[in-house]
């Protein structure tokens, strides 16, 4: 793997994480096959002392690591992630729940409502702003026509990669990449003179890495998961523009959580209210009489009406928000969650 430029500090932490990348698949593989083929318990802990291994201690590890992983992984649940293998959504699925559970892309914001309306998987995980660019209007469209929950969310750092199977920068003449993500790296493109080569705009950056391992002379903008996914070698790493880029996702559920008292509640709804001077202001003061802390107010506009996305701290079924739902009833809840982070 080649590593060249700037933040250098960060190498041995891309290569462990592709390391053990490589381990959990391998051994999510081998409970795969044990599970469709119903063969656990035939491998005993005398199957692996007669591996060829260094040593006993090193076979008896290994037996209790992949025990470890077959028992945990009995009870999985099932997730889902908008885009590819590789998307940003899908780290932020794996940073939410971790490894030990079952992984779905699915191609389309509608598509995982759907799913999740249908009760075909546990959980979804869905991104619903960025730091940048504000709020995904797929992602609130969906909220309007689905009765699901929002039982969490992920906030997650977006560093960019650029990937090349191309060992010297100066014979790079494509780079593929989401226009989002040319943009948000503009700075690093124009310090290596790579403003005026061809840009190829993709509808991921999973998609990018991959183009850019078929075709030579080619890079690509992407995750490290995307390039490690599709073995390209790292040249640089966090080139983006803004080092505090973030994307705030949801975490959906058909079902509900029940309200614990020793976690901090953020809810998140959505109304639509009379397009009329003052309506929006007449709104707010009763969250202000019932001395509500208001984190977020953000128009969102779909086939010419105006909705409000509102953001506030507390629960849903707090005294003092259960009269402003009795009141108005075209809010749209969407739910109540533990607040990581009141903004982004």
């Amino acid at each position: 793997m080649i590593y060249k430029g700037e933040n250098l500090n960060k190498k041995y932490n891309t290569i462990i994480q592709n390391i053990d990348n490589q381990i959990l698949n391998l051994i999510y593989k081998r409970y795969s096959i044990l599970k469709e083929n119903e063969l656990f318990n035939k491998f005993d802990e005398e199957y692996y002392k007669k591996l060829n291994l260094d040593n006993k201690e090193k076979s008896i590890e290994l037996f209790n690591l992949i025990n470890l992983f077959e028992n945990k992984n009995k009870e999985q649940n099932k997730i889902l992630y908008l885009g590819p293998a590789g998307s940003y959504t899908q780290d932020a699925a794996i940073k939410k729940f971790g490894l030990l559970n079952s992984f779905f892309s699915v191609n389309s914001i509608s598509n995982l409502f759907e799913e999740i309306e249908q009760e075909n998987a546990d959980y979804a995980i869905i991104p619903i702003e960025n730091s940048l660019n504000g709020l995904v209007n797929d992602t609130l469209n969906a909220f309007l026509k689905y009765d699901l929950n929002v039982i969490g969310e992920v906030i997650l750092d977006i560093h960019h990669t650029f990937a090349s199977n191309c060992e010297d920068i100066s014979k790079i003449k494509t780079i593929y990449s989401k226009d989002i993500a040319f943009d948000q790296c503009s700075i690093f493109l124009e310090k290596y003179n790579l403003h005026n080569i061809e840009h190829v705009y993709v509808e991921s950056t999973t998609k990018a890495a991959n183009l850019a391992s078929i075709n030579p002379n080619s890079a690509a903008i992407c995750s490290d998961i995307a390039a490690f996914n599709n073995h390209l070698n790292i040249m640089f790493s966090s080139i983006e523009d803004n080092p505090s880029n973030k994307t705030r996702f949801f975490v959906l559920s058909k079902k509900d959580l029940e309200k614990k008292h020793d976690i901090e509640y953020k809810t998140s709804f959505l109304i639509e209210l009379p397009n009329i001077s003052g309506s929006l202001i007449d709104f707010l003061q009763i969250f202000k009489k019932e001395n509500i802390n208001l984190y977020k107010i953000k128009s969102h506009i779909t086939k010419g009406i105006s909705n409000f996305f509102i953001e506030f701290n507390g629960h849903k079924n707090d005294k003092n928000v259960k009269k402003i739902l009795k009141k108005y009833k075209n809010i749209k809840l969407l739910g109540s969650y533990k607040k990581e982070v009141e903004d982004i």
